[in-house]
């Protein structure tokens, strides 16, 4: 009889955590809003600058000492969107914001699949600032650290722009077998997503022009990310940890069914051994 009632007290853990789970999921999808498809303008910027040589004297020598000047490229894409209404707040342990994704892909290309996705959970979507709108940068070729090495002079190129309200955190996924810390801990967006915007285009020019400043440009405004895949702190929010609780008290409970069921064994063989 105590096996049977072990077994019965399993099924009934196993199916009160499935539905507490799916319950959480719904509750959490439901309540999210969906976003509009965010409306964008893009352009070419060249804020590429010449720094003039400079002379000195050698303290010590008494001698001239000449620093040649040199041209800097600083020539980039500028995505500038609109933002939406949205204040972030906290929902089952983590903070619901507001994202955006940018797709790219060559003008010429006549396969839709050819889109180039630059954003996903591991890589930090970006983060809708706190003004009307929220302004990306991307270096182009000639920057000596280039974001897409492939945008060459005299290239044209389309974009799309999509926008996210959610969470990014990580999740367990532990399946077993041959797994790295980042397969069974990986990092997921939860939430809502737009359709992707309308298309806009834009010529890379065929050369560099000369730049009329001679000192650089004041420093351009950084916006506000997600922690990257090289962060180590793994984030659980509530759902997590329900299921974390209900797996261990599984396993608390197969554990109690199997000696219940191997001391019933022993009973059983000592009743026929006697016999």
């Amino acid at each position: 009889m105590a096996p049977k009632r072990a077994l019965c007290v399993l099924l009934v853990a196993l199916m009160v955590s499935g539905v507490a789970i799916g319950f959480g999921n719904v509750r959490a999808e439901s309540s999210i809003p969906k976003p509009s498809v965010p409306e964008f303008t893009v352009k070419y910027v060249d804020l590429s600058y010449d720094v003039p040589s400079t002379t000195s004297i050698d303290q010590y020598t008494g001698k001239t000492v000449t620093a040649q000047g040199y041209h800097v490229e600083n020539r980039t894409i500028q995505l500038t969107i609109r933002n939406q209404p949205f204040t972030s707040y906290m929902q089952d342990g983590q903070k619901v914001s507001f994202y955006y994704n940018v797709r790219e892909k060559g003008q010429y290309s006549a396969n839709t699949g050819n889109w180039i996705t630059v954003y996903n959970p591991d890589t930090d979507f970006p983060t809708a600032s706190k003004s009307d709108y929220t302004t990306l940068y991307y270096f182009i070729d000639g920057n000596g650290f280039p974001f897409w090495d492939h945008l060459l002079n005299g290239g044209t190129v389309d974009f799309q722009v999509q926008a996210l309200v959610g969470s990014v955190h990580r999740i367990s996924n532990i399946t077993g077998g041959n797994q790295s810390p980042f397969e069974m801990f990986p990092w997921i967006f939860d939430g809502q997503t737009s359709d992707w915007s309308g298309t806009q285009t834009i010529t890379i020019p065929a050369s560099a022009a000369s730049s009329p400043t001679s000192t650089p440009p004041q420093s351009q405004t950084t916006l506000e990310t997600q922690p990257g895949t090289n962060a180590v702190v793994i984030q659980l929010n509530l759902l997590e940890l329900v299921i974390l609780v209900a797996v261990g008290a599984v396993v608390a409970l197969l554990v109690v069914f199997i000696v219940l069921l191997r001391s019933r064994i022993r009973v059983l063989e000592m009743k026929q051994n006697g016999a």
